[in-house]
């Protein structure tokens, strides 16, 4: 019989190198920054959704309540009313990790143009709803923000047409939608079971129940590095949720070291960068600075995910048909 020699897939992409092609793909494709910079534009200039009343009357509610000292009643007042004056529903446009992500919805503030716009609204059904419907708007927006970085990492023989664009815009926002309502009710019962958990733990001793809760985190974002890549999957590729979430699981299984690293260094580049670019008042124009910048180094991180994604993606790929191909020999 006659021999096959099988070649070994070319090594992947490591994380250095995908921060270095994502920031390239951003200078080569400065419009990608649009969508971060016009969002922080938006919500620093723009109208406000305010629920100033509703949690300024539910911080009275509870500070007069008959056994809450006079101290306390003022402290919770004054907390309700800070709270109040930085909620804007807008906010919820931003709907990172899994949309656009935003400098502003951490920043209160008057901006240069003074209090601008302000849109109350009273109703805590209406608060449900508005914020309902913004989440999907922002996750729409957040589907076109990914599929534009994907095509900006392909190679032009790979990119499709503005037409089939736009489609798979649509579809991909309805799988994200989908995806993001699972990671919600999983969230939620998981959430319940380590609740009995902690309080049946509790009965033995405290910190048994505070350990339980401890190793709950940590299994909680254990599992979120594996489906950190569906995302991807959607949109770069128009897969379902189900093709995007088990390729997702194949790269952190055999990658997950460098998966660990990759968003370990996001994170830290974006708390750390943002506590500089947030230096300025919400009333200055030299915060116009900051948001920037937050959207070009923001822009240029998520660019290096698709890289990432890509690459070791074939990596996996070729590694188990090389395994396979050697195993037959």
């Amino acid at each position: 019989m006659k021999s096959t020699t099988v070649k070994e897939p070319a090594p992947p992409i490591g994380v250095i190198d995908s921060f270095g092609k994502g920031f390239e793909t951003v200078t080569t494709h400065l419009a990608l920054l649009s969508i971060p910079l016009l969002l922080d534009l938006f919500l620093w200039l723009g109208p406000r959704l305010s629920v100033a009343s509703l949690f300024n009357n539910f911080g009275a509610l509870l500070s007069t309540g008959e056994n809450v000292p006079a101290e306390s009643a003022r402290v919770i007042q004054m907390s309700f009313n800070s709270l109040a004056e930085s909620l804007n529903l807008f906010t919820f446009l931003s709907t990172s990790p899994l949309g656009v992500p935003s400098m502003m919805v951490s920043k209160v503030g008057i901006s240069p143009l003074g209090d601008g716009l302000v849109i109350p609204v009273t109703s805590w059904f209406t608060v449900t709803v508005i914020a309902f419907v913004i989440s999907l708007a922002g996750l729409f927006i957040g589907t076109i923000y990914f599929a534009v970085i994907a095509r900006g990492t392909l190679p032009d023989e790979l990119k499709v047409d503005e037409i089939d664009l736009l489609e798979n815009i649509w579809i991909g926002w309805v799988r994200l939608v989908g995806f993001a309502f699972s990671v919600v009710a999983v969230m939620i019962v998981f959430g319940v079971a380590v609740s009995m958990l902690a309080g049946l733990a509790s009965l033995v001793h405290s910190s048994v129940s505070g350990l339980v809760v401890s190793l709950a985190v940590a299994v909680w974002v254990w599992g979120l590095f594996y489906v950190a890549f569906t995302v991807h999957g959607i949109v770069m590729d128009n897969q379902t949720v189900r093709v995007a979430l088990g390729n997702s699981l194949l790269l952190v299984r055999l990658n997950m070291p460098s998966v660990v690293g990759l968003f370990g260094l996001i994170m830290l580049l974006l708390w750390g960068l943002g506590y500089l670019w947030l230096i300025p008042s919400s009333d200055s124009w030299a915060l116009l600075l900051g948001i920037i910048a937050h959207a070009f180094v923001a822009t240029g991180l998520y660019a290096s995910t698709f890289h990432f994604y890509r690459d070791r993606l074939r990596w996996c790929t070729e590694i188990e048909e090389f395994t396979k191909e050697n195993a037959k020999l």
